[in-house]
């Protein structure tokens, strides 16, 4: 019994040593290998070292990175107490159940007893959940050894996350490391659809279930993200500078997606494959990465690779540079690859079976289920479908992951022989014949088809176990810990889309009476949040970037940020009806904009823009209606006499924007198959049924605003786009700049004269709108 109770764990507390130095300390000194039994990672990980001897203490080895040891070592110290104990003490000693993640240590124990199985000891850490990526620093630092994040082909210097030379070097020493504890490396590429965030949350949430199988990961993270997709243009290269359009146009217009895919999605996805190219040329980050493994491994063990959609053009490009020195590929798993046949042969296929690649297998959809896929909702086939017919030069080009171009392609059957799935399988199909996938996009997280390729990597077969399971679901991501800022990363960058859902302003509170007559009030709004594909990335920014200047002129001044149409307007009449004679109000708005059908025919009245196109501020619930339509602005604006408001609209086509409605027209125009007059003739019915019959008159001299009581600084003209990039509005950007600096005492008409200077040579002009009173007094003065 005594027994029982010694501490059976000797514990020696290493910090801040490097793996490879304690590994060249162990190599050289026999002393200090003969002595410890284990030694215990920072990461939880632990490496056998030396025999166990019953009835003697056990002497662990801990490293630490910091001052303190991390929680899962602590977990793992307690677990080990526990076991020696019991196994010193106990008779039978292959009876006790060691932790799974207990490597071999000598003799003893060679093998655990459970459920009256002999089961083999796995040498590899137990899967634990990391949890949601928020790109926290601690994440970051862990994913460095798992991540080569690259941008135009190069080493990334921004964004999330960055690379340098001095990353690949730990990375490098990393893989050498752990390839000596028996783990195998992977090399995965990320199809389309990915930006860095998407790339890198998924990297956080599945690298350790590599691990917990003894696959070392590492994942590139390069350029796809509005690449792959040409209705995603604006999404690609948000945070370097190029240009997003606020027009809601841009997303939803002509249904002949292959046509305009043809002329415009060509050119990106040429880009992309480019991208991909430059990675493994010359100085490429990729190629960079492959010569310094090269270089440090020098005796390498299992490499595979695994690629998903464009994925495969990526390793077309990589692989041949990683094959070239004494590298080899064990096995290549391409799944749903978008890469065309006749790349295939001239890179990968000519390398498999020649001590290249060794072995290769395909995961695509049946043709069925390319048919049923969409993407999204615009396109109603798979995307490959969409390669094929619009993005590549000739019309019907053959793509590996299409079941027509597997079926009929001799170069393809040669290469990878029976190792072809089509999904989803049957249910009855053996596990490594098996995939689920329903969706081009899905099979990167299907868990029939992760663990078929792990059953493929391992040699597990048919019968084997997968244990851990595959994580199911999509990775997930948390509210990002880095605050926004005007140039920086925009607010709500970790934030999972979903579906927008109108919430109820909260009830009035009890305020301090204020004197009124002389208030100063602001109100800054800022939508980025539309479904994918249409998000923004600077309007947000842009409302608490408007929220500060204001408040630098002693306004009192409110946010308002992902926002539907009521949800707007109520903030409006809130804000414009606290107002009274003598007060100062600043009204901001960011949003997309659009221009939508002319029902009531008053556009054709405007004599310096006629059309017959409403302009209109969209806002989340733009496919219930939310829209407010230049017409409705009048009624929105009310105001107490002598109450000057100022208004800046930061949204495409806001120009206009100040206009009179005209009513009592019901004559409309026929319906078009574009989604904008669908949506438009829901929000005109929407406004009509809340305003009734009465219609309100106006004569063409108060059409466009001179009478007003506000005055508009419009981002650009009617027919225009307002545009942002590096995460604010071009309009925003300037105006701003103006208005804390000299702007501050000018007049709102030289105010604009200075903000038209500032946006010279941009694609749109901004435009000045409303009273001819306020617009000659003070910007920031109380009303005279």
């Amino acid at each position: 019994m005594a027994a029982a109770q010694k501490d059976w764990l000797a514990i020696e507390w290493v910090g801040n040593v490097p793996v490879k130095e304690l590994t060249e300390q162990l190599k050289a000194s026999a002393a200090l290998s003969q002595r410890f039994h284990y030694l215990l990672f920072p990461d939880g990980s632990i490496r056998a070292n030396r025999r166990l001897e019953p009835g003697q203490p056990v002497e662990l080895l801990v490293l630490r990175e910091g001052a303190e040891p991390g929680a899962e070592q602590l977990e793992r110290i307690a677990a080990l107490r526990d076991y020696f104990a019991a196994w010193n003490a106990a008779e039978d000693k292959a009876s006790v159940v060691a932790p799974d993640w207990l490597p071999l240590a000598g003799e003893a124990p060679e093998a655990r007893t459970r459920g009256g199985d002999t089961v083999a000891v796995s040498p590899w850490p137990v899967f634990v959940d990391p949890g949601p990526f928020t790109g926290a620093p601690e994440q970051l630092r862990e994913l460095a050894l798992h991540v080569v994040n690259l941008r135009k082909g190069v080493l990334s210097d921004d964004g999330i996350m960055a690379t340098h030379e001095t990353d690949l070097d730990r990375l490098v020493s990393a893989i050498v490391d752990k390839a000596k504890q028996g783990y195998r490396l992977m090399l995965y590429a990320h199809g389309g659809l990915t930006d860095e965030r998407s790339g890198l949350a998924a990297a956080w949430a599945y690298h350790r279930w590599w691990m917990a199988h003894g696959i070392y990961p590492v994942f590139f993270i390069w350029e796809t993200g509005g690449l792959e997709t040409f209705w995603q243009i604006v999404e690609g290269d948000r945070r370097k500078g190029r240009s997003l359009s606020r027009d809601i146009y841009d997303y939803t217009t002509d249904p002949a997606v292959e046509l305009i895919g043809g002329k415009v999605g060509t050119l990106l996805w040429d880009a992309m494959k480019d991208s991909a190219r430059r990675s493994s040329d010359t100085g490429g980050g990729a190629r960079l990465f492959a010569e310094k493994l090269a270089a440090a491994w020098k005796e390498p063990s299992a490499i595979f690779a695994l690629g998903h959609s464009a994925g495969s053009i990526f390793h077309a490009y990589f692989l041949p540079v990683l094959c070239a020195d004494k590298l080899r590929v064990k096995q290549m798993h391409l799944l749903a690859p978008a890469i065309t046949n006749d790349l295939f042969a001239q890179t990968l296929g000519s390398l498999i079976g020649k001590k290249k690649i060794e072995e290769a297998s395909l995961f695509a959809m049946t043709r069925e289920a390319e048919r049923a896929d969409n993407c999204a909702n615009i396109y109603r086939k798979s995307l490959l479908y969409l390669v094929s017919r619009a993005f590549e030069p000739k019309k019907e080009t053959p793509i590996l992951g299409m079941e027509d171009f597997i079926r009929t392609d001799p170069e393809v059957k040669r290469a990878f022989r029976d190792a072809v799935i089509l999904s989803p399988t049957a249910p009855a199909a053996k596990p490594t014949m098996a995939s689920g996938s329903r969706s081009h996009g899905g099979f990167d997280n299907d868990v029939a088809t992760l663990e078929n390729v792990l059953r493929r990597m391992l040699g597990l077969g048919d019968a084997g176990v997968v244990k851990p399971r595959f994580p199911a679901g999509e990775p997930r991501v948390g509210r990002a810990i880095v605050a926004a800022n005007y140039y920086g990363m925009p607010a709500g960058l970790f934030e999972q889309p979903a579906e927008f859902v109108p919430v109820a302003p909260p009830p009035p509170q009890a305020t301090t009476p204020v004197q009124l007559g002389g208030q100063k009030i602001a109100l800054c709004i800022g939508n980025d949040a539309f479904p994918e594909g249409m998000r923004l990335y600077g309007c947000v920014n842009d409302a608490n970037t408007w929220a500060d200047t204001f408040r630098q002129q002693g306004y009192a001044a409110t946010v308002l940020s992902d926002a539907g149409a009521g949800q707007i307007r109520e903030a409006l009449r809130g804000v414009l009806g606290k107002a009274r004679a003598g007060d100062s109000v600043m009204i901001h708005i960011s949003s997309h904009g659009t221009r939508v059908l002319d029902v009531d025919g008053d556009e054709l009245q405007d004599k310096q823009f006629a059309d017959d196109k409403d302009e209109a501020l969209v806002a989340l619930d733009w496919r219930d209606g939310g829209l407010i339509i230049d017409d409705e602005w009048p009624d929105l604006m009310k105001v107490a006499d002598g109450v000057k408001v100022i208004r800046f609209h930061d949204f495409c086509h806001s120009g206009r924007s100040s206009r009179m409605m005209l009513g009592g027209r019901t004559d409309r125009r026929p319906r078009s198959v574009s989604l904008p007059d669908a949506i438009a003739l829901k929000a005109y019915e929407a406004r009509k049924a809340a305003r009734g019959s009465r219609a309100a008159a106006a004569s063409p001299s108060e059409i466009y605003g001179a009478d007003l009581s506000y005055v508009t600084f419009c981002a650009c003209l009617p027919e225009q786009s307002a545009m942002e990039e590096a995460g604010s509005g071009v309009f925003t950007r300037a105006a701003t700049k103006i208005l804390r600096g000299q702007g501050a005492g000018m007049t709102a008409q030289d105010v604009f004269a200075a903000i038209a200077r500032e946006m010279a040579g941009e694609d749109q002009k901004p435009l000045l709108e409303g009273s001819a009173l306020y617009s000659a007094q003070a910007l920031f003065g109380l009303p005279a």
